[in-house]
């Protein structure tokens, strides 16, 4: 070994990086600058252009540092000059020239951009932490992106490339592909209809945990997936953003036994208890040469011929391969780095990580290294998918020289609450870069939903640039002022601070709280911080200055409102019990109460459109082409984010906190059942609450999917949430939520929220319109 490769494998050791750790393949400069300088700069400034004209934009490949994204910012009043390393970087430049200068915000829906008629003067340069910042889970594809168009995702676009991400999930014609396969291999149309899902539960399809439920996909699907493709793609690519495309993980339909009766096909373990009729396809034996066969003809399909050099496969998420062994683990790995390499000789294989999460048992240490190993280094990216909370870099010894990205996921299912854990985020990112033997080279976001919990996305983004942990009571004061144009709401966010930003532990935080769970007496609601900071936050937006106006303001006050109620309703909850102990117009009064409380909840949704249906089932009927597909997708749409199944196998997991829910389903199905409960009290009987909750399920689903959902509008937010403020402020008797915060150092386990009955009547079989 020569000199000079002692010395760099010794610096290397000094900085904490690994030695061995092979980058050549997921070298920015190289997957960045597909598109020309010229043709980046341009793709910038469309962006950009929607907010102002007076910035120049120049791209120079030159200005990579240490293979990472770099910006120049220089101003002298009249005008901006960006200079940056790509398209991405120039507009992630703007971004954080309207933040740190301009006390401006551009987020997922809203928007708070104040640019001064003279600039303020700016001379900066910022180069990326990492190589990389990623955005996306595959689940985000069915919880958020289900029913958009082109024009949504070139908006999704923009506002990854505002924060500067530049590897991101594609969103292709998967199943357009896959048919095309299919049929080329000799299945049936109808076989085909058998295997696919239909839109609203297609990640889950494409991770091999069900089949056919909600589907089958119409030609207008397929046609609609398409035109986003060909606009999207062509957009990353001129922005210098990595689009991942799909690549074949293993999964395949059943009905390839038929045209392939000799090859071996492994059955799947049902997932989440969906029956026969919807779990599952098969899985295909990596060593049959027909693996490579099907993964070269679905990625060449996929990508019409423009490889992007990094694809994302999931074998093994939250499915258990009968048979399952560490063999057939590196053998599935083999034959899909094979399978890419094959049709890509730069081919990188992006994996989540949530398998060695969910199904810890599964993956014990020698497994996970054999797996990850059987691939060369630098082969393979891992999504450390959940870092902020249950990080596996160090358990699996920084993932055996594979490089890592560390991401937030946050949210499951997309459901709404206020929750967050800001210090261990601020506090986690950095550690795990600086550590030595880190194989680190990003940081990423992989939210299941989106729309939501602004502050956490926000502060994510900056850990791509910042140095070390910041001040977050400074930090979340000028983020207020950013995001709400004025300056008095400081304190409000030292108690959110406090309070729902403030979770610094391992209890699975699932977003479902008593108001939208399934009605039982057996939940057990707990907090991770005391309702007067919440409550506290809560007084002071709701006395704010007539100065604080924007969208986002009105967004954050409503949201901080349903918080707060959201939070009283499970104290009142608690009530129940003792009050059905006591006489029946005590019950009787108890349970108004709470019902109340739950019509309080829908008139606060109302007054913000963040917080309507309107959105999510309207997106999904103005995709279809026809009254069919409009049935079809309108399913899709309802059963998600209630049953999620036909038996409401993971009923709630997808529960939304709209007003439209709170009308047609949530107060609908306690009302019913706490009125029979109220109902047997009276008449001293026996409250038979599996025979109700079953009844319920039945009546609520039913009247649910049958309903002609209206939207309407509510009255001001100021207004309403004043109003909500002074009936709910003071709760006499009400204690707080008990405190279960699981620690890493502790041995003992907090009660599970998640107590419920299973269903033991079918709800629904056929997705077909009579």
């Amino acid at each position: 070994m020569s000199r000079v490769v002692v010395l760099l494998a010794l610096v290397q050791l000094a900085l904490g990086i690994d030695p061995d750790l092979d980058l050549s393949y997921l070298d920015p400069v190289r997957l960045q600058t597909v598109s020309p300088d010229y043709e980046q700069a341009e793709a910038a400034k469309k962006i950009i252009s929607r907010y102002t004209n007076r910035v120049t934009v120049q791209v120079d490949f030159q200005l990579f540092t240490d293979h990472k994204d770099t910006f120049t910012l220089r101003s002298d009043g009249e005008s901006l000059l960006i200079r940056a390393s790509s398209g991405v970087a120039a507009v992630w430049g703007f971004n954080y020239y309207l933040k740190e200068y301009c006390k401006s915000q551009i987020t997922w829906r809203e928007q708070n951009v104040q640019i001064p008629q003279l600039l303020p003067v700016a001379n900066e340069t910022v180069v990326a932490n990492d190589r990389f910042r990623y955005f996306q889970n595959v689940c985000t594809a069915s919880y958020s992106f289900a029913w958009w168009g082109v024009e949504e995702w070139q908006r999704h676009v923009g506002w990854l490339a505002l924060q500067g991400v530049n590897l991101a999930l594609g969103p292709v014609a998967q199943e357009a592909a896959w048919a095309r396969v299919y049929r080329g291999l000799g299945l049936t149309q109808a076989e085909i209809d058998d295997y696919f899902t239909g839109p609203a539960f297609l990640a889950w399809l494409r991770m091999g945990n069900v089949r056919r439920w909600g589907g089958p996909l119409p030609a207008g699907w397929h046609a609609a997936q398409q035109r986003v493709q060909w606009a999207v793609l062509p957009l990353m690519r001129r922005l210098g953003m990595v689009a991942v495309l799909p690549a074949f993980s293993g999964h395949v339909p059943r009905a390839l036994a038929r045209v392939f009766p000799n090859v071996t096909l492994h059955s799947l373990d049902t997932w989440n208890k969906f029956g026969e009729d919807y779990c599952c396809g098969a899985f295909l034996e990596p060593s049959e040469p027909l693996f490579r066969e099907l993964g070269r003809r679905f990625l060449r399909e996929v990508s019409a011929g423009r490889l992007t050099h990094v694809y994302s496969a999931d074998p093994f998420n939250e499915v258990q391969v009968q048979g399952w062994s560490t063999a057939l683990a590196v053998s599935a790995a083999r034959a899909i780095h094979a399978t890419l390499a094959e049709v890509d000789p730069r081919a990188v294989w992006l994996l989540q990580g949530w398998a060695f999460v969910h199904d810890p048992l599964l993956w014990p240490l020698q497994r996970v290294e054999a797996f990850l190993t059987a691939v060369p280094r630098g082969r393979v990216l891992v999504l450390d998918l959940q870092a902020e909370q249950w990080p596996q870099y160090h358990l699996y010894r920084w993932y055996f020289g594979q490089p890592f990205v560390w991401c937030m996921l946050h949210n499951f299912g997309g459901t709404l609450g206020m929750f967050g854990g800001t210090r261990g985020i601020t506090r986690e990112v950095h550690a795990a870069r600086a550590a030595a033997g880190s194989t680190m080279v990003g940081t990423g976001m992989a939210p299941e939903g989106i729309y939501q919990n602004y502050v956490i996305y926000d502060l994510m983004t900056e850990a791509a640039w910042r140095r070390e942990p910041l001040d977050l009571n400074r930090w979340v004061r000028r983020y207020a002022e950013r995001r709400y144009g004025c300056n008095s709401t400081g304190a409000a966010w030292d108690a959110l601070l406090a309070s729902v930003y403030s979770f610094d532990g391992l209890n699975k935080v699932r977003g479902k709280y008593v108001i939208t769970r399934a009605p039982s007496s057996r939940l057990r609601p707990w907090a991770w911080y005391r309702s007067r900071d919440l409550l506290a936050a809560w007084r002071q937006l709701v006395f704010a200055g007539a100065d604080c106006a924007t969208d986002g303001f009105r967004h954050d006050l409503a949201d901080v409102t349903r918080q707060a109620l959201q939070y009283r309703a499970a104290q009142l909850y608690l009530r129940l019990q003792p009050a059905r102990a006591a006489s029946t117009a005590v019950f009787n009064a108890t349970v108004n109460q709470f019902l109340d409380i739950l019509d309080d909840l829908e008139t606060i949704c109302l007054t913000n459109e963040n917080f309507s249906a309107r959105p999510w089932l309207e997106g999904a009927k103005a995709l279809a082409t026809n009254a069919e597909e409009r049935y079809l997708y309108d399913f899709n749409a309802r059963n998600q984010i209630t049953m999620w199944g036909p038996n409401g196998e993971i009923s709630d997991y997808a529960c939304k906190q709209w007003a439209e829910l709170f009308r047609h389903y949530y107060t609908p199905r306690w009302s019913m059942f706490l009125r029979a409960a109220v109902d047997a009290h009276a008449r001293n009987e026996f409250f038979d609450e599996k025979a109700t909750q079953d009844l319920v399920r039945f009546t609520v689903s039913r009247d649910f999917f049958n309903a002609d959902i209206q939207y309407y509008t509510g009255g001001d937010v100021r207004d309403t949430s004043l109003k909500l403020f002074r009936k709910w402020w003071q709760a006499p008797g009400l204690a707080d939520l008990p405190m279960n915060i699981i620690r890493p150092e502790s041995a003992t386990e907090a009660p599970d929220e998640d107590a419920s009955d299973e269903p033991t009547v079918v709800m629904l079989r056929s997705t077909t319109a009579l």
